[in-house]
């Protein structure tokens, strides 16, 4: 087939509907990287249920996925309440029969997570929250929605994280040592749920340029205005901008069957910052 032709190919499939029909759960989905995964997924023609805590702007997003033709409902939960996710989901396969994809997002940066802090300036208390944002809440979140996948014996999972976890950076021990141990629990996930037909992966990001900083509480030698030294350094070291939507588009594709082949990797979309192995 001429190169073309292939390209051609390519960028229709694309745009093709590839998730249609899909049943398809975004957390953390009321902004930013949640949003825009809720988005593309809906565009690719799946029924998406969007999770946040904050009930007016999750139903924004319903509305502006309606609006352009596509599927979409809200579903209120706390991404660090087990027994939450767990109940949101029995409610999501009460009312479809099954849930096909899972986009776990949120919680690492909303507005009463911590940002950029020193170790050695950590309090027994900013350990646990660490976990809870970064890791916990995606652990609860992909349990409940595998438990629900293994019945169909079929389903794609990917967890957003943060490069912080395949990089070794300063003022982000605990970010990076929590979504370290997010993404070593995929990898193992990967082959405990292959055997009932489920996919695990995960989309890693550094800066996202579209992405307001919503962070609090960093130490004084890293955060300037709340991090701001950092996010700066950042964006020096980039060769290119990472907007939301690319993360989105990283998930829509582990989501979808062009996937179908790859389980237990981790996609760095950085913008040339690191280059993990």
């Amino acid at each position: 087939m001429p190169l073309n032709q292939t390209i051609v190919r390519s960028h229709d499939r694309t745009n093709m509907k590839t998730l249609q029909d899909r049943i398809a759960l975004v957390t953390g989905a009321t902004a930013y990287i949640g949003r825009a995964a809720a988005l593309e997924l809906a565009r690719r023609g799946a029924h998406v249920v969007v999770n946040g805590r904050n009930a007016h702007s999750g139903h924004a997003v319903v509305d502006e996925i309606q609006s352009a033709g596509g599927r979409a409902e809200f579903e209120a939960a706390d991404l660090t309440d087990r027994e939450a996710v767990r109940a949101m989901v029995g409610r999501i396969v009460q009312r479809h029969g099954r849930l096909d994809v899972l986009v776990a997002s949120g919680a690492g940066a909303s507005s009463d997570s911590l940002a950029f802090k020193l170790f050695m300036e950590m309090e027994g208390a900013d350990f646990e929250t660490y976990i809870r944002s970064h890791w916990l809440s995606r652990a609860h979140a992909i349990q409940a929605a595998a438990a629900a996948m293994r019945a169909q014996r079929h389903g794609k999972i990917v967890a957003i994280g943060t490069d912080a976890g395949r990089v070794a950076t300063v003022g982000e021990s605990f970010i990076g040592g929590a979504t370290g141990g997010m993404m070593q629990m995929c990898r193992v996930l990967a082959r405990e749920l292959g055997r009932d037909g489920i996919r695990i992966n995960a989309v890693a990001m550094s800066y996202i340029w579209d992405a307001e900083p919503r962070w609090g509480g960093g130490s004084p030698a890293l955060a300037g205005a709340h991090g701001q030294g950092m996010i700066d350094n950042l964006r020096k070291r980039m060769l290119f901008p990472v907007h939301c939507a690319d993360i989105a588009q990283a998930a829509a594709f582990f989501a979808g069957p062009e996937s179908d082949a790859i389980t237990g990797q981790t996609l760095s979309v950085n913008g040339g910052l690191s280059t993990p192995g």
